[in-house]
């Protein structure tokens, strides 16, 4: 009975879905970025979204490394760490390949990340960088680096997926103009200045969303069933994801560029490539979960 009561919930929710999908692609719904606009309260959906990810990725996560062993006051602690370091080097990154336009007419806003302007990989970068960090100055920790990173990136891909449908609301992260049946339309306001002539484009947010779910699926359940060693999930993802990235960059307007390149898809590439070397070092030379878990 409670199956059938979910799946039928699944159901609903996704017909429902569908139906506002294709409203709002058509342009016979426009969105409203902000959840709560009063006069001494603003909040968009964007900020609701990311930080209903970084719960619910947190409750998987705790799941998962409480059965480690792991103490959660430490988690928690790391967890706090990560989204400072996350916030930071997803603002760097982005200023760092516009820095001409910052340096010109905003510098002053470098310090304001709400004004928009943050970029995911240097968001994981930070997050790579805090939590090698607290493993190597927190005194006796009762998690590795590897564990640590094979935990986010077992629900970063959910965490990510959720977050594109702040893109959305945002109507930004979208591809280039088409023509085609899942087009999606885009108000005037918030199309960039070389396309204010067509109306649709390629739902990349979407392309991503989906993606990340099903990398989300593969790491989960490769965790769950098959990982040996610690960092093998890290290096899968590094791949994985890397790998859609790549491929969906291509259709995106607001890539970043270094001359004449893509960064997102020379990052994804050079992740790529750690993620396979470190996925064959690990899984010979890392430790051993089961042994591990056992240990604490």
């Amino acid at each position: 009975m409670k199956k059938g009561i979910f799946w039928t919930a699944v159901a609903a929710v996704s017909v429902a879905l569908f139906f506002f999908l294709r409203a709002v692609f058509s342009g016979h719904i426009i969105l409203n970025p902000y959840a709560v606009n009063i006069s001494f309260l603003h909040i968009k959906w964007y900020g609701v979204i990311i930080g209903s990810s970084v719960i619910v990725a947190y409750l998987i996560a705790r799941n998962q490394l409480l059965k480690e062993g792991v103490n959660e006051d430490e988690f928690l602690m790391a967890m706090v760490v990560a989204i400072v370091f996350a916030v930071v080097g997803g603002r760097l990154y982005y200023v760092a390949f516009t820095w001409n336009e910052y340096f010109s007419k905003h510098l002053w806003q470098i310090l304001q990340p709400w004004t928009g302007g943050m970029a995911i990989h240097g968001a994981l970068f930070g997050i790579f960088l805090a939590g090698w960090l607290f493993v190597k100055l927190k005194k006796n920790c009762s998690f590795t680096y590897l564990q640590a990173m094979d935990a986010f990136t077992m629900v970063a891909p959910f965490a990510q997926a959720m977050g594109r449908w702040g893109n959305f609301f945002n109507y930004e992260a979208y591809g280039a103009p088409t023509s085609l049946p899942w087009k999606m339309f885009v108000p005037p306001q918030y199309r960039m200045p070389q396309y204010a002539s067509y109306s649709y484009f390629y739902p990349t947010f979407l392309f991503e969303s989906i993606a990340d779910l099903f990398v989300f699926y593969i790491l989960y359940t490769y965790t769950k069933k098959r990982r040996k060693k610690f960092g093998q999930t890290f290096s899968l993802y590094l791949i994985l994801y890397s790998i859609f990235r790549f491929f969906n960059e291509a259709f995106r307007t607001d890539s970043l560029w270094f001359y004449n390149l893509r960064i997102a898809q020379v990052v994804s590439v050079i992740l790529i490539v750690i993620g396979v070397v470190t996925f064959a070092y690990v899984s010979k030379n890392g430790k051993n979960v089961q042994t591990e878990v056992e240990k604490s």
